[in-house]
């Protein structure tokens, strides 16, 4: 799993030079340059040299860059990868992956380009890639390059014919992700939340999607940045909480203990252990 701090990812279409350098200025902690879903296929290859002409011309500091490519059943993603490549992005996004053997030619050919070999996020949105994310997972953790795992929502419903957007199916995608990424060591990226007008609504859906892991989450708009930078930033209360537990079991002479109220034992003093390690990776100061 990689060190980034990723509570934010900041779409922008790759087709727009003067959007995309002014997601620069925003507060996320990764913008994503999309090739894909935003850009009309002929204006991808005029959107591959914005990708190195923005990153050469913008200063975005800390910000970790991305290329959300086109997919591996388009003739399109060879030339999207190898462009990213070497533009020098951080972080390629692979769309729409449906096995463990197309994640596995995205990465060897990205080795072989020339350029620094950059991280990859595994993305899942179809019923078949679904049903084959454990191995998806699986085989990206044989992969150092490969550090985070998610799912498209909105493709996913569409190809399953599903009405709207169900918080049903969102759901049960949330768990399948967040499982298969916790078994491979890799971090777990929830989907966007498509109204970008609706805060309340957005802050409960990263609230679920934190409660059962995620470390963070892709937003479709600079509004929602800053909802998610909080809901994926521990409390003040729950760092202090989750120290005050640690120590206290740390410096019992049992497996099992009772503070405040709370049962603790090796299992459940690691989750609050997971707080701590998200607080300093966040503030940088060590709890």
């Amino acid at each position: 799993m990689t060190d980034r701090l990723r509570r934010s990812f900041l779409y922008t279409p790759a087709d727009d030079p003067e959007m995309m350098a002014k997601a620069a200025d925003t507060d996320a902690d990764a913008v994503i340059f999309d090739l894909e879903d935003a850009v009309p296929d002929d204006a991808v290859p005029g959107a591959r040299e914005n990708v190195g002409d923005v990153l050469a011309d913008a200063s975005f500091g800390g910000t970790e860059t991305c290329v959300r490519i086109n997919g591996y059943r388009t003739d399109m993603w060879l030339d999207d990868l190898l462009g990213s490549v070497e533009a020098g992005i951080d972080t390629v996004i692979l769309p729409m992956l449906e096995t463990p053997s197309e994640l596995e030619t995205f990465v060897s050919v990205a080795r072989q380009a020339d350029g620094t070999t950059p991280e990859f996020v595994a993305t899942v949105e179809t019923p078949r890639g679904l049903s084959a994310i454990e191995d998806i997972a699986d085989r990206g953790a044989a992969f150092s390059e490969v550090t985070a795992l998610s799912f498209g929502f909105g493709d996913y419903t569409n190809a399953i014919g599903a009405t709207g957007r169900p918080a049903r199916v969102r759901e049960h995608a949330n768990l399948q992700v967040v499982g298969a990424a916790a078994s491979a060591g890799l971090a777990p990226l929830a989907t966007v939340y498509q109204d970008f007008r609706d805060t309340e609504g957005l802050r409960e859906a990263a609230e679920r999607a934190r409660e059962i892991g995620y470390v963070g989450q892709k937003a479709i708009h600079p509004a929602q940045i800053e909802v998610l930078n909080d809901v994926y930033t521990p409390t003040d209360e729950e760092v202090e909480q989750a120290r005050r537990f640690v120590e206290t079991f740390a410096e019992s002479p049992k497996d099992s203990i009772v503070v405040d109220g709370v049962f603790l034992d090796t299992a459940i003093v690691e989750q609050y252990e997971t707080v701590l390690a998200r607080h300093e990776e966040i503030t940088g100061v060590s709890s």
